[in-house]
């Protein structure tokens, strides 16, 4: 606002004089633009409009007025400008100083240096300009008070710059080459390194919330055990921020040569590139593969930022149904309840008094569902809840607010999953779960979680009465398949069945990273 009505005003004055043709006040007019652009530009560079910059440009410009009367009365309508802009962002002390700053320039000063010859001609001129001036400042201060003033309220300020980024968010990432998938930009900036190390072993570390580094992508058939986040020159090359390389202890002579190269985002880190190879590489090798990967940081840490959104707004969501269900439905199945209470203790008839305390059952039985549904939708993983203790308190729950014996092992190794993956599993044990709990009619639940990044293996078992035909809008599977999909998963449901036997279903959810599987040179397995 203070930048266009600053145009607005001196171009239609400029246009009107250079109508007239005066090249003594085209000079003058050109002046006051130059004052006027310099104290925009100020303001501009700033980031908001300073009541000293503005009293400043009304003195100046005033004096110019003043001393060049009664020629630059043409200028006296840039002079309304000042004070509106001083009432808008500074309020009626604004437009008080501003106003005796006009006074001082336009009327003191000229009077001190011409003396008071043609005072009553000058007043005459002035007067209605000067209250029109007044009138601006008031009108200023009034929007200020509806709060039209830019910068009232840092918060809105804040929405609306997240809200424009969002939106042009939608559009750009369907214009990105690569996508905004990480664990895909992973696997290329392993490839790049290949294509210049010629080395065995590959992987990637990111830093993730809570200075914890986790596997992004191996590269080679076992380099989940060859290059681990615990690494001293890691260490050494997170604290320099350089490459750095050395002869590491190791039971394979492809592998002794280790180079740890830093993934840069300006002046941060946001990962690490691991590689180890039978020879250490050159040093003009190293220097042109940085080149490249700092193409790569950028893209890769692009597509974490789009990562960490899309999971806070997921959380968010499931957050949002748990508050719906408990604040909706939940209370009302609770209250239908408490009418079946008061009318089985009223009826005289046995029958309907059994009827009503069947009905009471299913209504329990329906409440319970519902708040384990909800658990179902608080449950999630996070920096300092990871699957194992997710699915560890979920489990728990379960156990106790169903008939389900169930038996829970874990094995998780020191270095954690990504947390999609993490999550997507976490959502399929728990459909797994709910599926045993609510139509399986079994007595134990067994579930089994074993994780070697990038190697999971994930189990859940009961001894049910085994899969029958599902019905038509039942999606349990086919979301889990979903599911396991999105990570690369392989997800097998079987159900055990026969008159000797006891029944069950087994579902099991097995990882293994496809790029050690494309690897040239090494053979694939199960």
């Amino acid at each position: 606002m203070a930048i266009t009505s600053r145009v607005f005003c001196l171009a239609a004055v400029l246009g009107l004089t250079l109508i007239g043709g005066n090249s003594s006040l085209i000079q003058t007019v050109v002046t006051v633009i130059t004052v006027g652009a310099l104290s925009g530009y100020v303001s501009y560079m700033t980031g908001h409009t300073s009541l000293v910059v503005l009293t400043a440009e009304t003195v100046i410009v005033g004096l110019i007025m003043g001393l060049t009367f009664p020629d630059s009365v043409v200028l006296m309508p840039y002079l309304v400008v000042l004070p509106l802009l001083a009432g808008l962002f500074k309020g009626f002390t604004g437009v008080a100083v501003n106003l005796m700053a006009q006074a001082v320039a336009v009327i003191l000063i000229p009077i001190l240096t011409q003396g008071f010859s043609g005072l009553d001609t000058r007043a005459l001129a002035l007067a209605p300009w000067l209250l029109t001036n007044f009138g601006g400042g008031l009108l200023g201060v009034w929007a200020r008070s509806l709060g039209l003033t830019a910068g009232t309220d840092p918060g809105s300020e804040q929405y609306e710059s997240a809200r424009q980024l969002l939106t042009q968010l939608r559009t750009v990432a369907r214009r990105l080459s690569a996508g905004l998938d990480s664990e895909g930009m992973s696997a290329q900036l392993m490839a790049t390194m290949h294509e210049h190390l010629d080395d065995s072993f590959g992987a990637v570390f990111m830093k993730m919330s809570g200075n914890v580094l986790i596997p992004l992508g191996y590269r080679g058939m076992g380099a989940q055990q060859v290059l681990t986040p615990n690494d001293p020159l890691i260490d050494q090359c997170w604290a320099e921020m350089e490459p750095v390389q050395g002869v590491v202890p190791s039971g394979n002579r492809n592998a002794r040569h280790r180079l740890v190269l830093p993934l840069r985002v300006g002046n941060r880190m946001i990962g690490v590139a691991v590689s180890s190879g039978a020879t250490s590489p050159e040093p003009s090798v190293v220097t042109g593969l940085m080149d490249e990967l700092d193409g790569h940081s950028l893209r890769l840490d692009t597509a974490l930022v789009f990562d960490e959104i899309r999971t806070m707004a997921t959380a968010d969501e499931r957050q949002r149904l748990a508050r719906e269900i408990h604040d909706g439905i939940a209370q009302e199945v609770a209250s239908l309840g408490y009418v079946v209470d008061h009318m089985a203790s009223t009826t005289r008839d046995p029958a309907v008094a059994q009827g009503l305390r069947e009905l009471r059952g299913q209504l329990t039985s329906v409440v319970g569902d519902l708040r384990l549904s909800i658990f179902d939708l608080r449950s999630d993983v996070s920096a300092t809840n990871g699957l194992g203790s997710a699915l560890s308190d979920y489990v728990r729950q379960v156990g106790a607010k169903s008939d389900l014996t169930v038996h829970l092992t874990l094995n998780e190794a020191a270095t954690r999953l990504s947390p999609m993956v993490e999550a997507e599993l976490l959502r399929i044990a728990q459909e797994a779960i709910t599926n045993a709990r609510k139509h399986a009619s079994a007595r134990n639940l067994w579930v089994d979680c074993w994780t070697d990044p990038p190697f999971v293996s994930l189990s859940v078992r009961d001894d049910g009465q085994g899969m029958t035909t599902g019905r038509d809008d039942s999606y349990g599977i086919s979301i889990m398949r979903e599911r396991a999909q999105r990570i690369d998963a392989s997800l097998e449901v079987t159900s055990e069945s026969g008159d000797d036997s006891p029944r069950g279903t087994s579902v099991q959810v097995k990882i293994l990273d496809k790029s050690i599987l494309s690897t040239e040179g090494h053979q694939s397995y199960d």
